[in-house]
């Protein structure tokens, strides 16, 4: 069963793969105008694709974007280790201060999947991404889910009160890493925007080691040589790379992750993962 269904029923009040592939090919548009009046680096015209998440679940990543980008790294959104803080009740948001506060203190306040799943005793951190879904909306359908492994990952972040990821959104620890991997690859200067490609903008890459809130589940680099994006239901990113930037940076340096093969799509971490390897 595919989760195509449930994004159909859901329709009504949220944007589909397909409405943010609309707006995303807008976004490249508007970008290459922000681009063009701010008088920064030249903005390629790229692929309608290059801004856009994949339409289905069933779509390729590797095939998604073939046309620009040579590889995708499926990069996680890691736990934060903060013991003095209480645990906000599942379904709401991080508060910003705990985000803030991980923000600061880096590295030593992340929890990587990996971790999770040994810690729960799961085969490989596809079962972390499961047991994952049935937190924050739920959306996600019914034979896609594991309610046993939600509550067990939900037992042991409790008990070790560990903050659980937001879903849509680029963890506080995940952003310091974004920064000094772009850093690397030399962007000083990304177009980000919102779910869907809504509110193109351009800031400087060094903003996402600040405390504030970073709102934008899309990033852009403005040579068009790295598109990273968070889809809204999702734990999980996107780098998507082309030969010339991975040879400069690789993002396994940076997160926590694997890389698609021909096979890798959005079904990779949810339904029967008996024989599922990925993230193992």
């Amino acid at each position: 069963p595919s989760e195509s269904a449930l994004k159909r029923l859901r329709n009504q009040t949220f944007s589909t793969k397909s409405a943010q592939r609309r707006h995303s090919i807008q976004m490249g548009n508007a970008c290459a105008s922000i681009a063009q009046s701010e008088q920064q680096t030249d903005f390629a015209t790229l692929p309608e694709t290059t801004f856009s998440y994949p339409a289905n679940d069933e779509d390729s990543y590797l095939s998604w974007y073939q046309k620009i980008f040579s590889s995708v790294f499926v990069a996680t959104n890691p736990f934060l280790n903060l013991p003095n803080f209480p645990l906000n009740t599942q379904g709401n948001w991080i508060p910003e201060g705990v985000n803030a506060v991980a923000k600061q203190r880096g590295a030593n306040a992340s929890i990587s999947w990996q971790e999770i799943s040994e810690l729960c005793g799961f085969p490989s951190i596809a079962h972390v991404n499961r047991a994952l879904r049935l937190t924050g909306s739920q959306r996600v359908l019914t034979e896609l889910a594991s309610p046993a492994d939600t509550e067990k990952m939900l037992e042991v972040c409790k008990g070790q009160n560990f903050f659980v990821p937001d879903e849509g959104r680029f963890s506080p620890l995940a952003q310091l890493s974004l920064a000094r991997f772009l850093k690397e690859l030399g962007h000083d200067r990304i177009i980000v925007a919102n779910d869907f490609g809504t509110s193109p903008r351009m800031m400087k890459s060094k903003e996402l080691l600040l405390p504030d809130r970073f709102e934008p589940a899309e990033i852009q680099a403005m040579d068009g040589s790295v598109y990273i994006c968070i889809y809204t239901d999702y734990h999980y990113f996107l780098v998507c790379q082309s030969d010339q930037s991975f040879s400069v940076a690789n993002p396994m340096s940076h997160f926590e992750g694997f890389f698609a093969d021909e096979n890798t799509n959005d079904l990779w971490g949810v339904g029967d993962l008996c024989d599922n390897a990925k993230g193992s």
